[in-house]
């Protein structure tokens, strides 16, 4: 299958190390989750609110390939229902700005990650006063402060494509996990 992969898609799988168990949040018509899928062969989850778009993720997976590896799911990123601790890395990829309560969603996602778990943002850059039609808009400093106070730690970003690519790590829960706090 002949797509052409933004240079941000790449990014995300050099970021996804030997994970395993990878979660795309708002995987949408799963264009990025047959293409980690193809990449990585490793199994890759994505949920979204809509199921408008699975029928068409999964014929991409097949035509690719990796049919075996994709699975997509009915599901909102506030009450995510997977255990505690399920995933090795959770991908949000231009969903974060569509989702009405992303602080909520960002404390979920932390729920579902294992200590030491990495979350990945790519998302469109709004300056001060900017807008991005109907939909909610961050400024890098507003993305860095909203995975900061849902308990991430290390946050990097960079930018690609022209938009930025922010990951952190779950490292306060690994604390609580360890101390017996969770």
């Amino acid at each position: 299958m002949t797509t052409e992969v933004a240079e941000i898609d790449h990014r995300i799988v050099s970021k996804l190390g030997d994970a395993r168990a990878i979660l795309d949040v708002g995987c949408g018509d799963g264009r990025l989750t047959w293409y980690l899928a193809q990449e990585t062969s490793r199994e890759i989850i994505g949920i979204d609110l809509s199921r408008s778009g699975f029928r068409k993720a999964k014929e991409q997976a097949h035509q690719a390939g990796v049919g075996h590896l994709v699975r997509c799911l009915k599901g909102d990123a506030r009450h995510l229902d997977f255990p505690d601790g399920q995933f090795d890395v959770v991908i949000l990829s231009y969903s974060l700005h569509h989702i009405e309560d992303s602080p909520a969603a960002l404390r979920e996602i932390r729920r579902v990650l294992r200590p030491g778990g990495t979350i990945i943002i790519s998302e469109h850059e709004i300056k001060e006063g900017g807008t991005l039609g109907d939909c909610y808009q961050f400024t890098l400093a507003e993305l860095m402060k909203s995975l900061v106070e849902a308990g991430f730690a290390d946050t990097h970003w960079e930018r690609a494509d022209g938009d930025v690519l922010l990951s952190a790590i779950n490292k306060i829960r690994e604390e609580a996990w360890t101390s017996g706090k969770v």
